[in-house]
């Protein structure tokens, strides 16, 4: 019985560590979003940058459109690495309840020989501590990338606003222009001679 229990607990010990490498070989989706949301960023400073206007070092409508439209896209890729950091952090929950469930199932079996699976049961305890601890950092980054995917929209709403007030300003003053002719009345000037 003792010899058929510590075959199994050796089994065990050398099948859960194996199991882990394998799992961390999956590649990041982060990295090559995070890397795109650079590239978009660095898109959005050429074209803010660009200075298209006929009316001199100003930008054109069609600069401003490109500024927006490169923001959306910014917005769009921050609001996939969100979703991208939820995925992995389920991932992530769901592989600390298997890892937990499997040392739940371990500590069952060892139960026989009480100075092993004390120890075992320690390592394991620390161990979903750990994960625990790492799943609390991943949602506070998860949190972190929320509040600047919030930070973003409340810019790009901020912009809009502006770029209409300017626009309301712009129209009143040509209106305000229109009706100064109006009532203007040429003077003639009597030509002596």
């Amino acid at each position: 019985m003792k010899l058929a229990f510590s075959c199994l607990l050796v089994f065990l010990t050398l099948t859960a560590p194996a199991q882990t490498p394998a799992q961390s070989a999956q590649p990041d989706p982060l990295t090559p979003l995070i890397q795109e949301r650079s590239r978009m960023v660095q898109a959005y400073e050429d074209a803010n940058a660009q200075r298209n206007s006929l009316f001199g070092n100003k930008a054109s409508k069609k600069d401003l459109q490109e500024v927006v439209d490169v923001l959306k896209a910014i917005i769009r890729k921050d609001t996939e690495i969100v979703q991208a950091i939820k995925e992995a952090s389920i991932r992530r929950t769901a592989s600390i309840v298997a890892e937990k469930t499997q040392a739940e199932r371990q500590i069952t079996v060892a139960q026989g020989d009480q100075s092993v699976t004390k120890e075992r049961f320690y390592d394991l305890e620390n161990q979903i501590q750990n994960l625990q601890t790492r799943d609390k950092q991943r949602e506070k980054k998860l949190a972190d990338a929320q509040a600047t995917a919030q930070e973003a929209a409340e810019a790009r709403t901020s912009r809009e606003l502006l770029a209409t007030a300017l626009a309301v300003l712009c129209a009143g003053l040509l209106w305000y222009i229109y009706k100064l002719r109006g009532q203007a009345q040429p003077v003639r000037r009597v030509v002596r001679r």
